[in-house]
């Protein structure tokens, strides 16, 4: 069955990056089938194989097209229009502007960009007049896939927004935007400016209180996915979660159950970013499968996840970088994991230590290619950085969180655990500026680097395949 569902992964990949008509892998598969259907079982398993595969390459193009080709689409580029729809996410705030997802129709979705004030909020019923313009090719970024695997079919600028209703949106998700703002204002009571900062853009993604400065040191250093919310990001927090419930005593199964329920409620705490959401979905389902007891090997079980949001939504295999690294780390982990486990067992005696670096170790190592050809460098610090950052981002992000919620109970304990991640938030930002003053801290890098490096990597962990160190991979 997983060759199946690999079949249909590889054919959205393929139509992701390739405009080609599956009709050349449905003759392939018949033709298989029908030449081999009583000769050869491998032959005709390559021919469903093939047959998916067209499917999938049919299917991806449906979607696509289905997306663009909307009511919207109608609507003439660069025409003035007047629109009405309701704010259906958190405004997402930059040092010059703010970017309102607006639900037009049932949908689809607009894209606003407009000044920093007034501020609009989530349920806003609104209307907006202006130029409808129609996302295409900026350079060689394909912007309208980007922004259609969001449903969004076309973007304002600057346009005239008139507040009709307020409260129309979702209660419960309305209440969790109005309780992440009074988060925010209790860390704004307890921390400086540059560690604020970091600890929002850590825990909500919020980047408008980071300086140009601070944002290139981030980068210099290897540092600045692992300070946003992304797929990575959940999937190593979820997997340290587990270590410390482990740690604290609970049992396996119980561990397992209590990390679902944490990722579940960080994901909707941060209020539900879409890679955030498909990544808790991901590692969901891992830990879900083994508390659940069955016989059923991590890959398949990440095989499976990974089919199912494809299914829901193919576009995001291209154009959301979220969800390939949440992939690639949960990937990296189950392949390379228990071989970094291995190899430190001599070094570290203390089990949850070695579990927590050879899930940095592992996850690092399957992302840095996906991170460099999508930033177009390599940064040649960045897996020593993130070894030394990793292990107190989950300290700091439940630190993070817990202190402003106790803040409303307990202001003095709250007080103190804020100068406790206070104190964690020098560590992190005393990283950030020794790797950043790091000599030949990044490189250029290019689509040929990214097969150089997985090509080995794959034939490394072919190796140990056969050897017998990856029985997990069966």
């Amino acid at each position: 069955m997983e060759k199946m569902l690999l079949a249909f992964m590889a054919g959205i990949l393929f139509a992701s990056f390739v405009d080609f008509s599956g009709f050349i892998f449905l003759i392939i598969g018949l033709g298989l089938i029908g030449i081999w259907f009583s000769k050869s079982e491998k032959a005709v398993s390559w021919g469903f194989a093939f047959l998916i595969i067209g499917l999938a390459v049919f299917y991806f193009q449906f979607r696509y097209a289905d997306l663009k080709n909307g009511e919207l689409s109608f609507i003439e580029d660069n025409s003035p229009v007047v629109l009405t729809g309701i704010v259906s996410k958190e405004p997402q705030m930059d040092y010059d502007k703010q970017k309102i997802r607006v639900s037009v129709l049932e949908n689809e979705k607009l894209l606003v960009s407009t000044f920093v004030f007034p501020e609009y909020e989530f349920g806003d019923r609104i209307e907006i007049r202006g130029k409808f313009r129609k996302p295409g090719m900026i350079e060689d970024f394909d912007y309208e896939g980007f922004l259609l695997k969001d449903g969004i079919a076309g973007y304002m600028i600057f346009p005239q927004i008139k507040v009709l209703e307020k409260n129309q949106g979702n209660g419960i998700i309305a209440a969790v935007y109005s309780f992440k703002k009074k988060m925010i204002s209790g860390i704004e009571k307890n921390l400086s400016l540059e560690k604020e900062a970091i600890l929002e853009a850590t825990i909500f993604g919020n980047t408008l209180k980071m300086g140009n400065e601070l944002k290139e040191k981030l980068s210099l250093s290897g540092l600045s996915h692992a300070i946003a919310i992304s797929g990575a990001h959940i999937v190593l927090f979820a997997g340290i979660i587990f270590e410390l419930l482990l740690l604290i005593g609970l049992w396996r199964n119980q561990a397992l159950f209590a990390s679902i329920f944490f990722i579940l409620f960080y994901v909707f705490f941060v209020g539900m970013p879409a890679s955030a959401v498909r990544a808790g979905f991901m590692v969901s389902l891992i830990f879900l499968a083994q508390a659940s007891g069955r016989n059923i090997s991590n890959l398949k079980t990440l095989i499976v996840a990974g089919f199912l949001i494809l299914f829901f939504n193919p576009l995001v295999l291209r154009y959301d970088l979220g969800f390939q690294l949440s992939f690639f780390a949960t990937l990296g982990i189950v392949l390379l994991g228990p071989v970094f486990n291995y190899w430190l067992r001599p070094l570290i005696k203390f089990k949850s230590l070695r579990e927590v670096l050879a899930m940095t170790l592992s996850a690092q190592i399957f992302v840095l290619p996906i991170l460099s050809l999508s930033f177009g460098y390599f940064s040649l610090v960045s897996l020593l950085s993130n070894i030394l950052v990793f292990p107190v981002l989950p300290v700091i992000m439940i630190l993070g969180i817990v202190f402003p919620l106790l803040g409303i109970i307990f202001p003095l304990l709250s007080w103190l655990l804020a100068m406790l991640c206070s104190f964690f938030l020098s560590y992190l930002i005393l990283i950030i500026n020794f790797c950043s003053l790091l000599p030949f801290s990044r490189i250029e890098t290019s689509f040929v680097l990214f097969f150089l490096f997985y090509l080995p990597l794959l034939f490394f962990l072919f190796l140990k395949k056969k050897e017998g160190e990856l029985d997990f991979f069966i």
